[in-house]
């Protein structure tokens, strides 16, 4: 599988870490060598929490998640950068006529500026890419240089809902270069960097090329369940500890992206990731 090599501790185990207590506050089970022993049967959660049982595991999580079930929706970002037909006019791209034609068409289509331009043949889609670059403060990724397998990092729905690819990994620096056609978000890449132990850093790539490996990514859906965000933060911990249970995971790591949930259950060599998606306004 595809996938970044876990971090290795250089370190022995401390006894703390051989005699592990639960981190759930409510739990009634034996602490010592009971406690030991059932670190075999233990999960791991976010690499720094330990709970001794499915039931545990469960009652801790439904605590943390209930945060996010309460949460306020998020107002749009403001822009802080010039619009694109503006920045287009300012490179000399185009004339103001030009300008002004492309938004009778966007107003006429509801089409995005750009892809107004392109209609009229007055740019391309490298002109594009080097814009919303400019407007994010990162580079462009060379097309010639995407990895498409590196896009089985993430789980699909989270690609296709924040359009965005991981494209290239340098693996022995854990540094993962995430790709955007039309904006970056930042709170999405937070998640990628909890989630994979790795640094990302945001690049622009060309449509056309985001989309040919969004069409490679479709075809590998194993090891990925996506679900509607239950009603309740309990629920949503008893599913993702059932799931935990079933596959014999040995550690979980779980973020919430503006509102959705990611899980991501490691077994031994494998993962499976569970996304709850946030429902519909």
């Amino acid at each position: 599988m595809y996938g970044l090599p876990e971090k290795k501790s250089k370190r022995g185990l401390a006894w703390g870490q051989m005699l592990p207590s639960c981190q759930f506050k409510g739990c009634n089970n034996s602490r010592g060598l009971g406690s030991m022993w059932g670190r075999m049967s233990g999960y791991q959660l976010n690499d720094d929490s330990w709970f001794c049982s499915t039931e545990c595991l469960e009652a801790a999580l439904g605590q943390q998640l209930s945060m996010y079930f309460h949460l306020e929706p998020r107002p749009q970002p403001v822009r802080t950068t010039m619009p694109m037909g503006l920045m287009m006019l300012a490179r000399g791209a185009i004339t103001d006529p030009q300008l002004r034609e492309a938004l009778r068409l966007q107003q006429s289509t509801g089409e995005r500026i750009g892809s107004c331009l392109m209609q009229l043949g007055l740019i391309n889609e490298e002109d594009i890419a080097a814009v919303v670059a400019t407007q994010w403060g990162c580079p462009v990724f060379p097309a010639d240089s995407v990895e498409p397998a590196c896009s089985l990092l993430l789980p699909l729905s989270l690609v296709e809902r924040y359009c965005m690819l991981p494209v290239h990994l340098v693996a022995q620096g854990r540094r993962l270069f995430v790709a955007f056609c039309e904006r970056v978000n930042h709170s999405a890449l937070m998640a990628v960097e909890q989630m994979l132990g790795c640094e990302t850093e945001a690049c622009i790539v060309l449509e056309p090329k985001f989309r040919q490996v969004l069409e490679f990514r479709k075809h590998d859906l194993a090891g990925e369940v996506t679900v509607h965000r239950p009603e309740s933060s309990q629920e949503t911990a008893r599913i993702i500890g059932s799931y935990a249970q079933q596959t014999g995971a040995e550690g979980l790591r779980v973020r919430a992206v503006e509102g959705n949930i990611w899980a991501r259950l490691l077994c031994h060599n494998s993962h499976l990731d569970l996304v709850f998606e946030e429902p519909p306004s």
